[in-house]
């Protein structure tokens, strides 16, 4: 609909135009080709005495021979102008073929300055061709515009801009001469060439005149009034649709109020008003017309504007969901890495659990014998306990490894990672595969997501596992203070960098493959045995934290991958620990915990560490029933133990409402469920993770209780 509005505008401009420059040289060309050719026609026309080629129409003056010479030396000048690309040689023959013209001009022109009997152009048209008629000649006003014009060309390319400017004036009063020759002639004005300037002028030497001067001021397109009247935008296209009825309509108004007034039809006063009246109508309606144009460009304008503005909305808003798509994309993306890694850890996680679960049944058995010597039983208590912390470790392990979230970085110790997870890749890869760990002696922080750091770790292993066929060495180096090389095309950083180097004695890469093998799910293993979604976590994960990752292999002999993360400032991560409550242990004896666990065996087992610690207890199995006890009684329990996951009311739950009901009381909670664990707070209170010990127990309740004030007001023989 634009465009169609646009479309009707009388002066839009065309989609594709030719610029302005290229269109007044053409221009410019063709003024000095029908300069050149009416006056060789006119030269052919006095050799072989053909008079017609001499004039435009019967009965007119012809053009004498001197003007031809004049107007030819013109017209080859403009044609070496004219061009796109003058080289120096041309601008010097057109320079020479200007001065030629002027030369013949100024003495065409002398002959009416200085008396006597000689005339040049009398001279010239004896010396080849018949002699002149009398009367004719060159006339001055001939004379004053060739000089002009050969002006203009001479001029063009001064250095001076008071020159240039100078020769344009001249060739625009060449123009202005030669028009007002011609108009002479289209008006009848008889008595115009009688007598003055014009005299001896004839039609078709004022055409060839103004047609060459025309081509002067076109030959440099560089002039502003050049770009104003041919340029393709819409000054330019106005310009030229308003020049023709404002500047013929006027000559031909007042060719038709002449012949009137000649032919008697009107007075000259009549035929004078008229035609003003006629001028000041037909200015009239060009302006409604011009009027009319630009409201309707207005309209194209504000319609234009405004579909504009419907296309950014919808653009942006595509833009926005593209962002969210992408987005979304990257984080689903990144949870598949996830549980690809999990995946490969979950066959040697449940070994590890067999082995656990092997060692606390075996110690159990010995233990239940009552001969069991004391040293011997205190070291298969030992061993369970030992076993048990193992499991938790293994399977917070493996929880942080589920979380689902971006990337969260911190100042974190690469070392004790790698030493953290040293027993979950030792369950990775197998018994066949034999790891060799080069750690250096002091710390080498680093600024990354410590659970990305170990989902990297893992995926550097597995691939390593997979390409060594369960059999061979890795060798896992660490070191820091490194600097980055270039890697694939990309600049290198002399700053320092923690790098961990991951070497295997497997069937190396190919190299047409280095370049795929970090694109997400691209993988050479068989179906069921990868998606190829490990190596684009671990080179993802270093792009995100300011690093990278290169890869060196030789076929048939093993890889290198290296990866490089921006080293941080030493204990710049490292977390403050909480101090323990100052002043003497407290008094346990007059405590009383409420605890809530929908599980009777772990209930029971809970109370029983608690009695051990020394605090009274209560148990119930579901929160709306810890609500009741707490209600039944205000201030009869020092703290809260609550299990998270319960059937109704869960743990959290409890705890916000007892925040808001008894906000003194200290709420503990406790769980072993995934979705808890992988959360990323417990809402503000103190949390356990199951399995727990008494030692953890006791701690985190101590520091509970001590942080509020002891107001316990409930009866002396309130049950416990």
């Amino acid at each position: 609909m634009v465009e169609a509005e646009r479309s009707k505008l009388p002066y839009a401009a065309p989609s594709r135009t030719m610029s302005a420059a290229a269109r007044a040289r053409r221009i410019a060309r063709a003024c000095g080709v029908f300069g050149t050719g009416v006056s060789l026609t006119v030269l052919a026309g006095w050799w072989f005495d053909v008079p017609a080629m001499r004039r435009l129409l019967p009965g007119h003056a012809p053009m004498v021979v001197l003007s031809a010479l004049a107007t030819l030396m013109l017209g080859m000048a403009l044609l070496f102008a004219a061009r796109r690309e003058s080289a120096r040689l041309s601008r010097r023959v057109g320079r020479c073929l200007a001065g030629a013209a002027a030369a013949i001009a100024l003495g065409g022109g002398l002959q009416y300055a200085i008396p006597g009997s000689f005339r040049l152009d009398d001279w010239v048209q004896r010396l080849v061709f018949a002699p002149l008629a009398p009367g004719s000649g060159m006339a001055l006003a001939t004379a004053i515009g060739a000089v002009g014009a050969a002006s203009g060309l001479l001029l063009q390319d001064a250095r001076s801009r008071r020159l240039r400017l100078l020769g344009a004036v001249a060739a625009l009063f060449a123009f202005v001469v030669a028009a007002v020759g011609g108009l002479g002639y289209a008006y009848g004005l008889g008595a115009f060439h009688q007598g003055g300037p014009f005299s001896r002028m004839a039609l078709v030497t004022a055409l060839t005149l103004g047609t060459l001067s025309l081509g002067v001021l076109l030959s440099r397109p560089n002039r502003p009034w050049v770009t104003s009247v041919l340029g393709g935008g819409d000054a330019g296209t106005l310009t030229r649709h308003l020049m023709p009825a404002t500047v013929l309509a006027p000559l031909f108004l007042g060719l038709l109020q002449l012949h009137a007034v000649r032919a008697g039809l009107l007075e000259a006063e009549t035929g004078t008003a008229l035609l003003v009246i006629v001028l000041a109508l037909w200015l009239a309606g060009l302006t409604t017309r011009l009027a009319r144009s630009v409201e309707r460009r207005a309209v194209a304008d504000r319609q234009l504007r405004d579909a504009l503005q419907g296309m950014n909305e919808a653009l942006e808003q595509r833009v926005a969901e593209r962002t969210r798509e992408l987005a979304e994309a990257q984080d689903a993306l990144v949870q598949a890495q996830k549980m690809e890694a999990i995946g490969q850890l979950t066959g040697g996680v449940a070994h590890d659990f067999n082995n656990l679960l092997t060692i606390i049944h075996s110690s159990v058995d010995f233990l239940r014998r009552p001969n069991l010597s004391e040293e011997r039983r205190t070291r298969y208590m030992d061993a369970v306990s030992d076993t048990v912390e193992r499991a938790s470790k293994l399977t917070a392990q493996l929880l942080a490894f589920a979380r689902r979230q971006s990337l969260r970085p911190e100042v974190f110790d690469a070392r004790e990672r790698l030493a953290g997870v040293a027993s979950m890749l030792d369950s990775l890869t197998g018994a066949r595969i034999r790891i060799v760990r080069e750690m250096p002696e002091s710390p080498c922080f680093v600024r990354a997501d410590p659970t990305q750091f170990e989902t990297a770790l893992v995926n550097l292993v597995v691939n390593a596992r997979d390409a060594m066929a369960g059999e061979g060495t890795l060798t896992i180096a660490l070191s820091c203070g490194r600097t980055k090389p270039p890697i694939r095309g990309h600049a290198g950083s002399p700053n320092d960098f923690v790098v961990v180097a991951a070497t295997d004695t497997g069937s190396g890469i190919a190299k047409e493959r280095l370049t795929q093998i970090f694109e997400p799910f691209f993988t050479t293993k068989e179906v069921g045995k990868g998606t190829g979604l490990g190596l684009s976590q671990v080179i993802g994960f270093a792009k995100q934290s300011g690093g990278d990752v290169d890869v060196a292999s030789v076929v048939g002999r093993g890889s290198t991958f290296t990866l490089y993360l921006p080293q941080a400032e030493a204990g710049a991560g490292e977390e403050k620990a909480v101090p323990e409550p100052d002043g003497q242990p407290l008094e346990q004896a007059d405590r009383c915990i409420l605890v809530v666990e929908d599980n009777i065996e772990i209930g029971a087992f809970c109370t029983q560490i608690l009695h051990d610690l020394g605090y009274g207890t209560v148990l119930t199995q579901t929160a709306e029933a810890a609500l009741a006890e707490i209600e039944a009684v205000p201030f009869r329990f020092d703290a809260v133990f609550s299990d998270v996951v319960m059937p109704g009311m869960g743990g959290i739950e409890l705890a916000k409402r007892l925040r808001e009901l008894h906000p003194e009381l200290p709420v503990v909670l406790t769980s072993g469920y995934s979705h808890v664990l992988a959360s990323d707070h417990a809402h503000g209170f103190e949390f356990v993770r199951k399995p727990y010990s008494a030692e953890q127990v006791g701690k985190v309740l101590r520091a509970a209780i001590a942080r509020k004030p002891k107001v316990r007001m409930a009866p002396a023989d309130a049950p416990v």
